[in-house]
């Protein structure tokens, strides 16, 4: 039984060619054949942690709902489906992000393309822990390589939070004795100290500032997120909202200042998809997710839209 956020518009004259999201949209059992897996990760533990406004824990309902309406086009036949959500239930985060892993790699194990949808950024290293199993069965974990479109580095030091994951990624690569490949793209200057900036270079990532991800700079953009795609044969794709301006995308723990136009940030999007030969047999891209989605700080669900159709557009080429 489908939950109630999977409701919308029916033109039932046009026939299959008129369907939507929510029309499609399957319960996943154990038994169904490979397609796309929307997972949802219930927290803001890791935001509240990090002296975040809190509020995502709600966004993969709300995600969910504005998924619904969306016009479906389909190519392949590929299934969609609604894995249901991982909650972070009395403050445990680890155990949540834990099971969050165990959840990727089982869907990642039956041939399934894992779409989650956030939640806090504490969702990386949860997603991280599944891909890192899946990868290390197939061979790929070596070649392994982060892309994230992001306002701030995650790059903490200390304890779990939503400013760690990709730190406590850089740290578990280490530890297997492999390279930690990480781009971040759309960085703000005034959002990230030089303690933070230090530790980025010291870890070896590589980033483009928002100032830079303009129009007048595009070929420079794709000369770095080419080269970086080129270099590994997985990737995971982590999308924080607060890389968009405040006016784009008031709902989350951060809002941006200046962050990227909409218009660049989905061509940029669709340029690494392509890339990757996402849609083909072979994509680079093993997961993506959304973080950040906070609904409370979101009235009149603009946030929630962009979010929505950064979602159509990275899984739409796999249906």
């Amino acid at each position: 039984m489908m939950r109630e956020d999977w409701r919308g518009r029916i033109d039932a004259a046009d026939g299959d060619s008129g369907r939507r999201w929510h029309q499609v949209v399957e319960p996943l059992d154990a038994a169904a054949r490979a397609g796309v897996a929307l997972l949802g990760f219930m927290s803001d533990e890791g935001v509240a942690r990090n002296q975040g406004r809190t509020g995502a824990r709600e966004g993969p309902r709300a995600l969910r709902r504005a998924l619904a309406p969306l016009a479906y086009h389909a190519g392949r036949g590929t299934p969609l489906y609604d894995a249901g959500d991982v909650a972070c239930e009395d403050h445990d985060l680890e155990g949540a992000q834990a099971t969050l892993g165990a959840q990727v790699a089982g869907h990642l194990g039956r041939g399934h393309f894992p779409m989650l949808l956030g939640g806090g950024h504490e969702i990386a290293w949860g997603s991280f822990q599944g891909v890192a199993e899946a990868l290390a069965r197939d061979g790929r974990l070596p070649r392994f390589g982060v892309v994230n479109f992001d306002a701030h580095f995650d790059l903490r030091s200390g304890p779990p939070t939503s400013g760690t994951p990709f730190r406590q990624i850089r740290d578990e690569l280490a530890a297997r004795g492999l390279p930690f490949r990480y781009l971040c793209l759309g960085i703000s200057r005034a959002s990230n100290t030089p303690a933070l900036f230090r530790a980025a270079r010291e870890s070896g990532a590589r980033w483009i500032l928002d100032e830079d991800l303009v129009w007048p700079r595009w070929d420079a953009a794709c000369q770095v997120i080419d080269g970086f795609v080129d270099s590994i044969d997985a990737l995971q794709l982590s999308f924080c909202l607060d890389a968009f301006p405040a006016d784009s995308a008031p709902g989350v723990s951060a809002p941006a200042a200046r962050g990227l136009a909409p218009d660049m940030a989905f061509t940029l999007l669709r340029h690494l998809l392509d890339r990757a030969g996402h849609g083909g047999a072979h994509t680079k891209v093993v997961l993506a997710e959304i973080a950040e989605l906070a609904p409370c700080h979101d009235p009149d669900g603009r946030t929630a839209r962009l979010a929505a159709r950064l979602v159509h557009d990275i899984v739409t080429p796999l249906l």
